[in-house]
């Protein structure tokens, strides 16, 4: 996979909006002035925080007391009761796969996770921020190209326009906000899952996933 970043500070930053990113630095201790763009201010923290500094200072960011955190119906990973099914991990292009997402299946639906980087979730060795979609069909889970002008044996359905290539495909198990999976080509991940925030529109759950070792 050519033309990735596998940074994974960068990563969990990008996901900040500027004013999060100023009140991460702030309470990280860096020096005044602070850059104005996002971009530079996003280079000097990565230049001063260890990923497990901002790691902690994410889940400072985002930190309110349980009674007070949305409950946002059924599909919140870390409030959902046990279950299992197929996955698959799919990205917008094999050559650029820094924009990818995890589908889940649950019932006629499949739960959607984006993230930042494919590449690092199936590294399985950092943290990683992911966004919940609102769920589709179940047809959709394998409606995906395995190679340029080749869908999946398994596909139900057109794939969407966005010509979706598979990454990787298996199944998955998530307790007690753990999130595993056996996956064809990666084998084994396993993330610990802890719900920050609900993003507009929709408010769709925002987690921090981080590896079980």
């Amino acid at each position: 996979m050519q033309g990735i970043r596998l940074e994974p500070a960068h990563s969990l930053l990008r996901n900040l909006s500027h004013q999060e990113l100023v009140s991460l630095a702030r309470h990280g201790g860096l020096a005044t002035p602070l850059p104005r763009s996002r971009a530079a201010l996003i280079e000097a923290l990565t230049r001063h925080l260890s990923i497990d500094d901002i790691v902690a200072q994410i889940r400072d960011l985002f930190h309110t007391p349980k009674k007070a955190r949305p409950a946002l119906g059924p599909e919140r990973l870390d409030l959902m009761p046990p279950t299992h099914g197929e996955a698959t991990v799919q990205v917008y292009s094999p050559s650029r796969p820094e924009q990818g997402q995890l589908l889940l299946e649950r019932g006629d639906k499949c739960l959607v996770l984006k993230f930042d980087s494919a590449p690092l979730f199936l590294e399985n060795r950092w943290p990683v921020i992911a966004r919940a979609a609102v769920p589709v069909p179940r047809t959709r889970l394998f409606s995906a190209f395995v190679r340029p002008g080749k869908l999946h044996p398994s596909a139900e359905v057109p794939p969407a326009k966005s010509r979706p290539y598979l990454l990787d495909e298996g199944e998955y198990q998530l307790r007690n906000c753990r999130l595993r999976a056996e996956l064809a080509r990666t084998g084994p991940i396993s993330f610990y899952v802890t719900f920050l925030r609900a993003r507009a529109p929709g408010r769709q759950p925002e987690y921090l996933l981080e590896p079980i070792v």
